[in-house]
């Protein structure tokens, strides 16, 4: 089963890669130098038709902001030029420049450390290479009107929850990912203005100027680290726990309302592979990696949104 469950996904993402590559004969967006939003997404070269999808459908609705992508050393001289061609005036920062100070390196803290360089003086949205907008974004225009924070979330924690039953819950949780393991956690770090919890999901979030971000994540890290070892801090997943601490240390946060933003397939909302179950009622899917090709819908979606929309601005 695990065999024939691959092999569909294999198909399933050739299928996809065909046609994500008709985002190159789309008109390209525009990087406003002078807007005070601006959109980062890390980016490597597997995944370049993705993340032009994601950023060119992600401006196409939002409106006007500055671009930045975050090279994670995978891209090629041919990658950047044809990203200068797609996103005319964005700029391309390279994932070694970023110092992360006493904050792990790797798995995406270059990524939040940049966002929190960003966010000392403009409003920055981290958007994910696998997401898609595919509908108007009134939410997230707002947010960034009213200086909100905002996250993608689920349907559970649909709203921010006090730190000590976040970690109250987390403890009776199966596992040690450590995810979970940062939550059961949280009630013992001392961080000012750490009440509530957002619990939701790096790959789509908001985050309003705020000049000391960056040291508030070096104090989170270095309690964290005492408290879980460095071997557990440095895994994979910790800088997801990390974001949703440093979007919950803003004093007006949001999560998003599901299903119009959501995690495709996490969870499932009945019929996946079906673009029906999405069109005219989701706004942005994030494309999780463990459900991404588990059907056509990542594909259907692009194509629709190729035909409808960004092919027609050409």
């Amino acid at each position: 089963m695990n065999f024939l469950s691959n092999l569909q996904k294999k198909r399933n993402k050739k299928l996809f890669d065909n046609v994500a590559k008709g985002v190159r004969e789309c008109k390209p967006v525009y990087a406003k130098k002078e807007s005070d939003v601006v959109i980062i997404s890390q980016v490597y070269h597997d995944a370049l038709d993705m993340s032009l999808l994601a950023l060119k459908s992600f401006v196409t609705h939002f409106g006007d902001c500055d671009i930045e992508v975050l090279d994670d050393g995978s891209l090629t001289d041919e990658d950047k030029s044809i990203i200068k061609s797609q996103l005319q005036g964005v700029r391309i920062t390279n994932m070694s420049d970023v110092d992360t100070g006493s904050c792990p390196k790797g798995n995406c803290w270059e990524r939040l450390v940049r966002i929190l360089q960003l966010c000392q003086s403009r409003y920055v949205i981290q958007v994910d290479t696998d997401t898609l907008t595919i509908a108007a974004i009134p939410e997230i225009v707002a947010a960034v009107k009213q200086q909100r924070a905002f996250t993608i979330g689920n349907p559970i924690f649909n709203s921010p929850v006090n730190i000590d039953y976040i970690s109250h819950i987390a403890s009776q949780w199966k596992g040690n990912h450590i995810q979970v393991e940062i939550e059961r956690n949280l009630s013992r770090v001392s961080l000012q203005g750490l009440k509530e919890y957002c619990r939701g999901c790096a790959a789509f979030a908001g985050f309003p100027i705020k000049p000391n971000s960056f040291a508030e994540l070096e104090c989170f890290s270095q309690q964290m680290q005492a408290l879980l070892g460095k071997e557990k801090w440095n895994q994979w997943g910790s800088e997801q726990a990390a974001s949703n601490v440093m979007i919950s240390l803003y004093s007006e946060k949001d999560i998003l309302p599901w299903p119009k933003y959501t995690n495709y397939g996490f969870p499932s909302q009945g019929n996946d592979g079906a673009p029906e179950t999405f069109l005219g009622k989701c706004s942005v899917l994030h494309f999780i990696g463990s459900h991404r090709f588990t059907t056509r819908c990542y594909e259907y979606l692009a194509n629709n949104l190729l035909e409808n929309l960004l092919r027609k601005a050409s």
